[in-house]
C-alpha cells in the first residue's frame, strides 16, 4: 500500500453548530382523572383505664417482693376496681382480675413461707434446747 491518501475521502469538518432537531412525538392527551379513595373511619376512642385497676395490678406484683404487704392492698383495689367497672363504661378488667389473682397468690405465697420459717425455726430452738446449750454464759 502507498502513503497516499484516498481521493475519495474528503477532510473531516470540524463541527460547532447544534444538532438537528429531532422530529417531535405526537402529543398524547392528559391522562383521566380518578376520584379520590374513599375515607377510613375513624376508630373509636378507647374507654378510658380505670386508675384503681392499675394501681391493683402495679401494687400486687411489687408485694411479692415487699413480703406480701402491697399484695393486701393489691386485692383490695382489685375489688373496688370490679365493683368501678360494673357501673362505669371504663376498661381495665383484666389489670384488676391481674391484680386480685396476683395478690391471693403472693399473700399465700408468703403466709406459707412465714409457717415454714417458724417451723424451721422452731425446731432449730428444740434440738438446740435438747442438746443442753445455754445461750447464758
Amino acid at each position: 500500500m502507498s502513503n497516499q491518501q484516498d481521493p475519495n475521502l474528503q477532510p473531516q469538518q470540524n463541527f460547532t453548530g447544534a444538532a438537528p432537531a429531532a422530529p417531535q412525538a405526537p402529543g398524547y392527551a392528559q391522562a383521566p382523572g380518578y376520584a379520590q379513595a374513599p375515607g377510613y373511619a375513624q376508630a373509636p376512642a378507647a374507654a378510658p383505664t380505670n386508675t384503681m385497676a392499675i394501681v391493683s395490678m402495679i401494687s400486687s406484683i411489687i408485694g411479692w417482693f415487699a413480703f406480701g404487704s402491697l399484695c393486701i392492698v393489691g386485692v383490695i383495689l382489685g375489688h373496688i376496681s370490679l365493683k368501678q367497672l360494673k357501673t362505669s363504661g371504663e376498661g381495665g378488667r383484666g389489670m384488676a382480675l391481674t391484680g386480685l389473682i396476683m395478690g391471693y397468690i403472693g399473700i399465700a405465697g408468703w403466709v406459707i413461707g412465714l409457717i415454714i420459717f417458724f417451723i424451721v425455726l422452731g425446731i432449730a430452738g428444740a434440738s438446740i434446747a435438747a442438746a443442753g446449750v445455754s445461750s447464758a454464759s
